[in-house]
């Protein structure tokens, strides 16, 4: 073999057109590829293709973007955790157990059966405090792009006088409008939320952004209230960015109230920011009866890709953490985070 090298005469291999050729060839085909990777628009898109939880399959016809798959990858993902859920609630009693059992009897909490097993496909984003008030967002730049004027509502009971969330996102959104919502605000809140009293000089565009409104939405036990779609047509918006619910309890007849106004339609919003406060109502008292409305949000197309408990009730009341902040996004609805066909803004 050696003898044979060296009979080769490199000096002419290295004159002849071939090996320039072959990798021409090769990177012609690299480029190639990469640009169907990137500006290849999908045959079809994830919210048409969805399931019912019951019957999860996705159809793979034609080709499909990276966002597609990795959508259906935590779709497929999701349902096999929703199948360890519910035998795992089996395996400890069944859906009558209590949510939060006795201290020193069985080893868990509501909690360790649901978990955000969804993945948000962008960066996540802070906005708010890092304590209590904060909230994560999904991809909330990818939202401001194809959004340059996004919308927020904001659901709350007896409304403080300062947000940190809302703050942060007029400052991080020039064009964000918030509208909140409360038939139990004071006067005094409704005049200062969402930055409270305070000496700074708030911008005037600021103000110009808040739209605070003295009646509920889709709480039934409010005492005034509309229903979303009502509010919606009222201030001719067809889409909300990200709807936030803080309603100590209510939440649960809320969302089931939204959900059923939409009639099996995509929900009108792309991500939900949630506080759930399980201590606040006689209704979830047992794991059956929460597994019973969450699987409501997850039909409505709802999936939970963050979680977190309050340590306010576990450091200060010594309580059980019954209180849990969620943010869930909207697979079902064409919005940016599940649908990269649609045009972005400069």
């Amino acid at each position: 073999m050696l003898l044979y090298m060296q009979r080769v005469n490199w000096k002419k291999v290295a004159q002849s057109p071939w090996p320039k050729l072959s990798a021409v060839f090769l990177i012609f085909c690299s480029f190639f590829l990469l640009a169907r990777e990137t500006h290849t628009r999908p045959d079809w898109r994830y919210h048409d293709v969805l399931q019912p939880i019951e019957s999860a399959h996705f159809a793979s016809h034609g080709r499909t973007s990276r966002l597609v798959r990795t959508l259906e990858g935590n779709e497929r993902r999701y349902q096999l955790m929703v199948q360890e859920r519910d035998e795992h609630i089996e395996k400890w009693g069944g859906r009558d157990i209590p949510a939060f059992p006795p201290p020193y009897g069985l080893f868990y909490v509501l909690w360790d059966f649901f978990i955000p097993a969804f993945t948000c496909p962008f960066p996540m984003y802070r906005v708010g405090t890092l304590a209590d008030g904060g909230k994560w967002v999904c991809g909330l730049d990818r939202v401001l792009r194809n959004r340059p004027k996004p919308i927020v509502y904001s659901l709350n009971y007896q409304t403080a006088l300062y947000s940190s969330f809302e703050v942060d996102m007029l400052q991080k959104s020039p064009g964000c409008h918030i509208y909140g919502f409360d038939s139990n605000a004071t006067k005094e809140a409704s005049s200062t939320w969402p930055w409270g009293e305070t000496d700074l000089v708030i911008n005037p565009s600021f103000k110009s952004r808040v739209h605070f409104n003295h009646f509920a939405v889709a709480d039934l036990s409010a005492m005034k209230y509309r229903s979303l779609p009502s509010v919606m047509r009222h201030f001719g918006h067809d889409w909300i960015d990200i709807l936030k619910i803080d309603l100590e309890g209510s939440e649960f007849a809320t969302l089931v109230s939204i959900i059923a106004d939409t009639q099996d339609k995509p929900l009108p919003f792309g991500q939900l920011l949630l506080e759930v406060h399980i201590g606040w109502s006689e209704d979830m008292t047992t794991v059956g009866h929460f597994e019973k409305w969450f699987s409501r949000l997850e039909h409505a197309g709802l999936r939970p890709y963050y979680f977190e408990v309050s340590m306010l009730d576990v450091n200060v009341l010594r309580v059980e953490p019954a209180v849990a902040y969620w943010s869930f996004m909207n697979v079902r609805g064409r919005h940016a985070l599940v649908d990269d066909s649609l045009p972005e803004y400069p």
